[in-house]
This record gives structure tokens, C-alpha cells and sequence, in this order.
């Protein structure tokens, strides 16, 4: 039987292996390999933009996050119930306060130590009952936003994909979104409105465009691609009447939104 500083090694080394190594690392290839091709085409239209001093956009933003959830799940995959069965036995006496500290006491220092920690610190013998509520409460009001944001989305997508086919709703809706930006542009600053102007707006350019397009909305600030509560506030005139595009256009027009074409 082991004992001792040989044991604490043992334990936390056996959290290592991992059920899912193979398809972790085909994940993590598909993940950067997205990553540089979408870096690539961001890369051609800011320098079709014609001012190579310029800021570089925002690479593929989306990688860190999708590396971060490849990296739980192939963690979900580590053998951990004995390590946490050990460390619960032996800091079953302890207060509950004292019960991580201690474990990270006899852990080894270093990457093996603080990998088996993680594992740890969020169980039932370890977690603060109070930082625990809290931390299910944030997570139902966030699981919440995101079964309402997948809603809002999907309705969204069908409303486009309804308008793409109504006469003239795909040139209303670019035309409405490219004099939005246009005005934006005018009332900033000069250095910050020569800028802006070097980056065209995003429009919408189909049915094949439409879900990359709801993606790549901005949420509360004006930049390349629209903020989406403007895309929200033309389909919800869309919606309400009932997807005639000419009540459409006189509903904005009356709103000062869009401008009146003199034929």
C-alpha cells in the first residue's frame, strides 16, 4: 500500500489520462484550421479597404472561446472520482473553509497540482453552499438569455428569409441599413468618421448569407457590421405589416429612419 507524499502524487497524477485525447486534438485542429481561414478572408477585406496603417480587425474572435470549451470537455473526460473521493477522506475532520487550502497544501506545485485542484474545488465536500446558489443562479438567468437569444435568432432567420423574397425587401432592407450607417458615420468625429469610411457597412447579400449575416451583427455598437437592434427594429416593422414592403418603407420614412426616393 502507498503512503504519504508518494500517494498525494499518485492521486493526482491518476487524474491525467483522458478518454477523449484522439478527438480533443482533431477538435483542436478543426478549431484553428476555421480559425486561419476566417483570419484570411478578414485579412483580404481590410486590405481591400486601401489603407494597410489602419487597425487590424478582430481575427476570428471566436477561437478563444471554442478552444476554452474543447478544453472542458476534454477535461469532462479525466478519471476523477478517485482523486475526489480521496481528497474528501482525508479532509472529512476539516472545517469546510479549510478543506481546499488544505488539499492544495499536499498537492505537488505545478501544472499536475493545479489541474487536480480544479477537479476538486467545485464538489459538495468543497464548494461554499452560498457561492454555489449564487453560481446556479447566474447560470439559470444565463441558460435563460441564451434559449432567448436562439428564439429571437431563429425567428430573425425566417423573417429574412421571408423578406428575401418579397418584391424590393432585399434592396429595402440593405438601403435601410447602409443610410443608418451612413448618418452614424456623419455625426462622429473626423478621425474616427475617415475611418469608418475606409470599412463599408455589411450588408446582406442572400439566402445563402443569411444565418453568417445574423452572426455577424454587432449587439450595441455601430461598426462594419450593423448593430443587430437595428436589424430587429426593420424586421419588427416587417412583421407588422405583414411583410408589405411598401407600408414598410412609409412606416420608416414617417419615422425619419429612411429616406424618401424622388423618382
Amino acid at each position: 500500500m502507498i503512503h504519504s507524499d508518494e500517494k498525494v502524487r499518485q492521486m493526482a497524477r491518476s487524474l491525467l489520462p483522458s478518454k477523449n485525447r484522439e478527438a480533443a486534438r482533431a477538435a483542436k485542429a478543426r478549431i484553428h484550421r476555421s480559425a486561419r481561414q476566417e483570419a484570411r478572408q478578414e485579412l483580404t477585406v481590410w486590405m481591400k479597404a486601401g489603407d494597410v496603417e489602419d487597425d487590424l480587425p478582430s481575427f476570428a474572435p471566436w477561437e478563444r472561446k471554442a478552444i476554452s470549451m474543447e478544453v472542458r470537455w476534454r477535461r469532462d473526460g479525466d478519471k476523477v472520482m478517485p482523486f475526489i473521493r480521496w481528497a474528501t477522506a482525508r479532509t472529512r475532520e476539516l472545517r469546510r473553509e479549510d478543506r481546499l487550502s488544505h488539499v492544495r497544501s499536499l498537492l505537488p506545485r505545478g501544472v499536475i497540482g493545479e489541474h487536480a485542484l480544479g477537479h476538486v474545488e467545485h464538489t459538495t465536500a468543497f464548494e461554499d453552499p452560498i457561492e454555489k446558489a449564487w453560481r446556479n443562479r447566474y447560470w439559470r438567468r444565463s441558460e435563460q438569455h441564451r434559449k432567448t437569444h436562439q428564439m429571437e435568432r431563429g425567428e430573425m432567420a425566417q423573417l429574412l428569409r421571408t423578406l428575401l423574397d418579397a418584391p424590393e425587401g432585399h434592396a429595402t432592407l440593405n438601403r435601410f441599413l447602409r443610410e443608418r450607417y451612413t448618418r452614424k458615420v456623419n455625426e462622429q468625429a473626423p478621425a474616427n468618421r475617415e475611418r469608418a469610411e475606409r470599412l463599408p457597412h455589411r450588408p446582406l447579400l442572400g439566402v445563402h448569407d443569411v444565418l453568417p449575416f445574423l452572426d455577424s451583427l454587432e449587439p450595441d455598437r455601430w461598426g462594419t457590421p450593423p448593430p443587430r437592434f437595428m436589424v430587429r427594429l426593420f424586421l419588427q416593422r416587417f412583421k407588422e405589416h405583414r411583410g408589405h414592403i411598401p407600408s414598410v418603407r412609409a412606416a420608416l420614412e414617417a419615422e425619419g429612419l429612411l429616406s424618401r426616393l424622388h423618382c
